[in-house]
């Protein structure tokens, strides 16, 4: 049960995901509100994997290094990004008083918000690693085909990373999100959708060769 509940727990946030990233798409409002769902079910995962946090020294392999500081850099963010948003909010926290460094926390924000997708969906990916072996052990062809097609929206997905402005998002040197309102919104998110499953498959690598190294590693032991 405990299990089912954390998989329908992860599900929400990766279908919200985009969602918050649409923004003006979406309205300010309702923008607001996913970023406060999305926080809560963050807070309420990490109460389910609490158990991790205590075991986080316990192992000096690579691939619980990466995690380690992966889980603890998106920790900080997740806490950063909706902090700034509700200083900033005009709707649901507008009770709240009005802080005179408003243009400075949007830029820091939204800086937050591009790379707490890109490492959220790092994070998600690394736990794919489980999943695909026993693909592979079920059915070859079945990977085989995953693969084919988790690559190629990976190649789109890196497109879209770029023409969706990432880099300058990431980067700071773009301060402003800019949302093509004419634009049709299944390209928005099927653009932000791609993008996410290339930084999964890009997690759920690195924990592969990672994990990889560390066997090799033991066996010469």
């Amino acid at each position: 049960m405990k299990k089912h509940f954390r998989m329908i727990l992860d599900i929400a946030m990766v279908v919200l995901l985009p969602m918050l990233m649409a923004y003006s798409l979406i309205g300010e409002t309702f923008h607001e509100v996913i970023g406060s769902v999305i926080f809560v079910l963050f807070i309420i995962h990490n109460i389910l994997n609490r158990k991790w946090y205590r075991s986080i020294f316990a192992s000096k392999h690579a691939r619980n290094i990466f995690q380690i500081c992966l889980n603890l850099f998106l920790f900080v963010f997740m806490i950063l990004q909706p902090v700034s948003g509700i200083l900033m909010s005009k709707h649901l926290y507008a009770f709240l008083p009005t802080l005179p460094v408003t243009a400075q926390l949007r830029s820091i924000h939204m800086i937050l918000a591009y790379w707490g997708y890109v490492m959220l969906c790092v994070h998600a990916g690394t736990h794919l690693v489980a999943p695909l072996k026993k693909l592979v052990r079920k059915s070859q062809k079945g990977f085989a085909a995953f693969c084919v097609i988790f690559v190629c929206i990976s190649v789109y997905g890196f497109v879209a990373w770029i023409r969706r402005g990432f880099p300058g998002y990431m980067s700071g040197r773009t301060m402003f999100a800019f949302f093509d309102l004419s634009e049709p919104r299944v390209f928005f998110f099927l653009d932000y959708i791609a993008i996410m499953v290339l930084f999964m498959m890009a997690g759920c690598l690195i924990m592969y060769l990672l994990r990889k190294k560390s066997a090799k590693r033991g066996s010469v032991k």
